[in-house]
């Protein structure tokens, strides 16, 4: 059996089509011919993905007339041309493509000109310009895709405050759903993420100062207590054995450690980084809520995952549950639970009740808003103007970097710093 067959009999698997037309199927054929693949998205799901390589089996660099192939594949949802020679022209045979929703086009030699083919994609939702030689003067031409949620710029020729500007605008036209990646640690976070952030900040302070019995996180969490249950509960019907949508299985930690072709779920330590948690986060109404049948899950089970990726992610640990009932201080809300900790371990033998270097305490929320010597090192909103974020991510052997010996702070502990700061550092 070819390559071809088993490509068209993947497709008819998934309910793509029922039965292909000649053209169609000469398409499908000439794009296997070029080393790439049409694949089916998910058994419900009418519609395929296409991955074009930058050369074919025999080394022929593909160019901008090789994609006039893709008009007679019905259903494409998502492209990937990343890496190949194609340019604008290229771009130009994908402006028909109306059900496309991401578009991967990162070290191509697309320009401004290119994204004039955009306009009419009103499904995008991602759009990849990673590495190519687009400018502030072609933003313009994306304004159309209301939809867009996922735009990286990194390595472009777009500015930070290009990028805002763009973003600014986008929000004013109605979508408030957009985050834009200039690269590593620039990530501009939508108005909606925000105001979600915000929300779970809220929720989390609120239940941290109720008494309740029902709150029950463990001391040293493990995958296989109380991790698997929630999976099996919510998740496995679509991801695991028979299903797996997205490529992605959870029905084991092997699995749920492994993620998914694009990348890992789960990044211990790190909730960020960490896109199984970022998902079940998201508010109720957002269309990548996960699960997106009878959820979101409920705050206990958020606690549980959230508790268990900050304790180190195990497959197996020593289990002492512990029972959270009324806490009186504030300092157990987002700050008392994320940020105090990595403070007290790293800054406060310097900035602590024993000793004040630069007249700076880091021991409670109070004095980390106070400040040095009354000039505030936290901006509300505005990680990159707070000094106490700047200094923790500067390279170990700058002079000004926090704290002065020993490692510098993890990714996932900046990352946390940045993010309480960004989401209003209350």
């Amino acid at each position: 059996m070819n390559k071809l067959i088993v490509i068209l009999l993947g497709c008819l698997a998934t309910g793509w089509i029922a039965g292909l037309q000649a053209d169609e199927q000469s398409a499908i054929a000439t794009v296997e011919s070029y080393g790439g693949q049409v694949l089916g998205i998910a058994k419900d799901v009418e519609g395929v993905r296409v991955l074009i390589p930058p050369k074919t089996f025999e080394g022929r660099v593909l160019t901008d007339a090789d994609l006039e192939v893709l008009k007679e594949i019905p259903g494409i949802m998502e492209l990937d041309i990343k890496n190949a020679g194609i340019g604008d022209a290229g771009v130009a045979h994908l402006s028909n493509l109306a059900s496309l929703e991401r578009l991967h086009l990162e070290k191509t030699k697309i320009t401004d000109a290119g994204l004039k083919h955009l306009t009419g994609l009103s499904n995008l939702v991602y759009l990849n310009l990673y590495g190519t030689e687009v400018s502030a003067s072609g933003m313009d031409a994306l304004k159309t895709l209301k939809k867009l949620k996922n735009l990286y710029l990194w390595q472009t020729k777009v500015s930070e405050d290009a990028a805002k500007s763009f973003q600014a605008a986008m929000e004013k036209s109605g979508n408030d759903a957009l985050e834009i990646n200039l690269g590593w640690e620039k990530e501009l976070l939508s108005k909606a993420r925000l105001a979600a952030l915000k929300t779970q900040r809220e929720a989390l302070e609120s239940s941290a100062t109720e008494e309740s019995t029902e709150l029950v996180v463990a001391e040293d969490p493990d995958f296989a207590t109380h991790i698997m249950p929630i999976l099996e509960a919510n998740c496995v019907k679509c991801h695991g054995e028979e299903k797996q949508k997205s490529k992605l299985r959870l029905d084991s930690y092997a699995a749920v450690m492994e993620g998914t072709p694009d990348g890992k779920i789960v990044v211990a330590g790190d909730l960020i980084g960490s896109s199984l948690f970022q998902l079940i986060t998201l508010p109720a109404d957002d269309d990548d809520l996960m699960p997106p049948k009878n959820g979101p899950l409920s705050e206990n089970e958020i606690a549980q995952i959230r508790n268990w990726i900050v304790k180190g992610a195990k497959a197996e640990a020593e289990v002492v549950a512990v029972e959270e009932t009324k806490v009186a201080s504030k300092e157990s809300g987002v700050f008392g639970e994320f940020i105090l900790p990595i403070l007290k371990e790293r800054c406060a033998d310097c900035h602590g009740e024993d000793k004040q270097k630069a007249k700076l305490r880091l021991d409670s929320l109070a004095a980390t808003l106070k400040g040095a010597d009354g000039e505030a090192i936290v901006v509300s909103g505005k990680p990159d103007e707070s000094s106490l974020y700047a200094r923790v991510i500067l390279p170990a052997d700058h002079d000004d970097r926090m704290p002065p010996k020993g490692d510098l702070l993890s990714k996932a502990q900046t990352d946390l710093i940045k993010l309480w700061i960004t989401s209003g550092a209350e």
